[in-house]
């Protein structure tokens, strides 16, 4: 096989397994249970315009699920506390811009899963090659630890500017702040996304240190296969 073909499918692992894992992570929170846990911590801000715990489950379950199944607008637009609709225009406008990178990002991980799993297998085939498969486990993996550690780092030492410039890079200016009394900053007040970044980050660093050193454990005993 020439040389250059597994050295190409190794570095497309290598580069799209930090993208796996981060977007992947955060499909894994995008879920009613991680709101239940979210919501149930006992550090977790109280809603001081009167959302209880049970209310903001179910209102943040019903935004969770207008994102992740790409709803029609109306999933949010008609919900109401009493006689008054939660969400005005400006929300609403949000919540959209919202689901269209939440499906974005959802794209995107589906092709590098993909490829990812094209590549893997290619690479499997052949007993000269497989090398080069767990090398790129191990290099993603560490890639992935090394890109994942950097930005919680400045998560946490410097929360703010990452929160903006987050918001920054997805969403267009002046269409993301939202007054106190809003209904999505009451139901996710800024210690939600600094949790969610946290878990992200740590389910990340998890995974990427898990393949790396599958990577590295299984190198010695895959270079003393004797080639046929």
């Amino acid at each position: 096989m020439n040389s250059l073909y597994p050295r190409f499918l190794q570095s497309l692992i290598i580069v799209l397994l930090p993208v796996l894992l981060v977007i992947g992570s955060v499909r894994l929170l995008n879920t009613d249970e991680y709101l239940t846990f979210e919501y149930g911590k006992t550090s977790f801000p109280a809603d001081p315009f009167g959302f209880d715990r049970s209310q903001r489950v179910a209102y943040a379950g019903v935004n969770f699920r207008y994102v992740r199944g790409n709803q029609p607008i109306d999933a949010l637009a008609k919900l109401r506390l009493g006689d008054q609709l939660i969400y005005n225009a400006r929300e609403l406008k949000h919540m959209q811009d919202v689901q269209k990178t939440y499906q974005m990002t959802t794209r995107i991980w589906h092709f590098a899963l993909g490829i990812t799993l094209l590549a893997g297998l290619a690479l499997a085939r052949e007993v000269e090659t497989r090398p080069a498969l767990l090398a790129a486990l191990q290099a993603g993996g560490l890639l992935a630890v090394g890109l994942i550690a950097v930005t919680g780092v400045l998560a946490l030492i410097a929360w703010r500017f990452w929160f903006v410039a987050f918001h920054q890079v997805f969403f267009a200016p002046g269409t993301w702040s939202f007054n106190n009394s809003d209904t999505l900053i009451r139901l996710f007040p800024e210690k939600f996304w600094f949790d969610a970044a946290l878990t992200i980050s740590g389910i990340s660093l998890a995974g990427g240190l898990s393949l790396a050193l599958i990577g590295w454990w299984l190198r010695p005993y895959q270079s003393s296969v004797p080639a046929h």
